[in-house]
């Protein structure tokens, strides 16, 4: 591939196995029959040769709907190692394929994907959070929220308590890119099924003040686990006080950035300048005072967030690894005007509130 690999499939094309997945013996027959061990040599090391039906992992991957070009199923019969009572024997990796981070490294905020910050895969953190209307079962996406573990969506306050008209927090749906597809394609791969989780609770911050959006932090604790994949995966968070002025953030989330006037159906990213409080505090201090629990970042003519990012996670990458640092708060309604940045909760100053606070 040209441009970027994604590394699950390149480790079957290239019949290798990549540390990022860790490895474990299979709970399975690993050995062909006697008189089929020959086969056993055809194989790389970390594979073994076995029958296609004991090897879940490629028995899935031979979904049509897993790949977007017919090439890969070539690349696919070069695993095959022979046939024994009709059946095909394939090389099956040896490894715990629900696993995103190998064992012994911090299990946050590295994509599977390589060589891109942006499109399918490359923020499998951001999730979407919906509220269903009462009466009609109607679903609106109005905010979103950060995947911090199995079963946790990090987001604002304001989101997680919002009631709009007739609509009530429901659902939490992982791994979407775009909206308006129900497979999120790219030339190299389809993604995994998007993953529609019903809230359990909400763990909101004992302090939140809606008014002046202090405190604007809450958990979301989902009934089913998430399964992890290259559209899924949890942010590190960031617990570290001090932020450089002027160092550049993303914001990733869904809703409509300065200067659009139509909802955008897929995934949008922004890169912010992250400025002093002090900056925020004479814009909004009369309004709505400023403390220390909060970020200031943007500034710039026409690019800020201006609707639907709600509880959006803003990261900085650090040696490779995406790091959440803010959470969208709340801001001017002259969006994207020059000087007037947004404000963010500050992810350091509630670390130790999070950590407390997650679910066993």
């Amino acid at each position: 591939m040209n441009h970027f690999s994604v590394l699950f499939f390149v480790f079957l094309i290239k019949l290798t196995v990549n540390a990022q997945f860790g490895t474990l013996s299979l709970s399975v027959d690993m050995n062909p029959p006697d008189d089929d061990m020959i086969l056993n040599s055809r194989c790389p090391a970390n594979m073994s040769c076995v029958p296609i039906s004991s090897c879940p992992l490629l028995e899935d991957l031979l979904d049509f709907s897993c790949f977007s070009s017919d090439r890969y199923f070539h690349r696919l019969n070069s695993l095959t190692c022979g046939n024994l009572n009709n059946e095909d024997y394939v090389c099956c990796p040896s490894c715990d394929c629900g696993r995103v981070y190998a064992p012994g490294t911090r299990a946050c905020g590295k994509s599977m994907v390589r060589g891109v910050d942006s499109g399918i895969g490359a923020h499998p953190w951001v999730a979407r959070i919906g509220f269903t209307n009462k009466e009609t079962g109607n679903v609106r996406f109005a905010c979103s929220g950060s995947i911090i573990a199995k079963r946790v969506v990090l987001t604002a306050a304001h989101c997680a308590l919002a009631k709009p008209e007739g609509y009530k927090l429901s659902t939490v749906v992982i791994g979407e890119w775009d909206i308006s597809r129900s497979a999120d394609c790219n030339e190299y791969f389809c993604a995994p099924a998007t993953q529609a989780i019903k809230v359990e609770s909400v763990s909101v911050h004992p302090g939140y003040e809606q008014k002046i959006f202090r405190h604007d932090i809450a958990m979301i604790i989902l009934k089913d686990d998430i399964k992890y994949s290259v559209t899924a995966a949890p942010i590190c968070l960031n617990d570290k006080p001090e932020i450089v002025i002027n160092e550049r953030a993303s914001l990733v989330g869904w809703g409509k950035l300065s200067g659009q006037n139509n909802l955008i159906g897929s995934q949008q990213q922004l890169d912010v300048p992250l400025v002093s409080l002090e900056t925020c505090e004479r814009i909004f201090g009369e309004s709505v005072p400023i403390h220390e629990g909060q970020l200031c970042a943007g500034g710039e003519e026409g690019k800020d967030a201006c609707s639907g990012f709600g509880g959006a996670p803003l990261i900085l990458n650090r040696d490779g690894q995406y790091v959440q640092v803010g959470i969208v708060s709340f801001g001017s309604e002259n969006c994207g005007s020059e000087g007037v940045p947004s404000v963010y909760t500050n992810i350091a100053h509630y670390y130790n509130w999070i950590v407390d606070n997650l679910p066993s």
